[in-house]
């Protein structure tokens, strides 16, 4: 998956919490963009992460936490097991 393919993905999720304030929609985008931009989502995740509906996950998003549960959150929706 391309830089841009990703970025696109987060552009659309990011657009969904838009509604609520241009600062806390970056604030609350930072545990996902930080998830995939450090290396830790596979491809095979962000295949199923922008398979899905983009207002979803960021209700998933919005709905807060720290980022191991805002993460953990995501991969229960996407029905996601990591893979060891």
């Amino acid at each position: 998956m391309s830089d841009t393919g990703i970025e696109t993905g987060l552009w659309h999720i990011h657009r969904c919490l838009l509604k609520y304030g241009v600062d806390e929609a970056n604030r609350e985008m930072e545990p996902l963009e930080w998830y995939v931009w450090t290396g830790r989502a596979s491809a095979t995740f962000l295949k199923e992460l922008f398979a899905a509906k983009p207002f979803m996950i960021a209700r998933k998003l919005h709905a807060g936490g720290s980022t191991d549960e805002i993460i953990r959150r995501i991969k229960k929706y996407l029905n996601w097991e990591d893979e060891y």
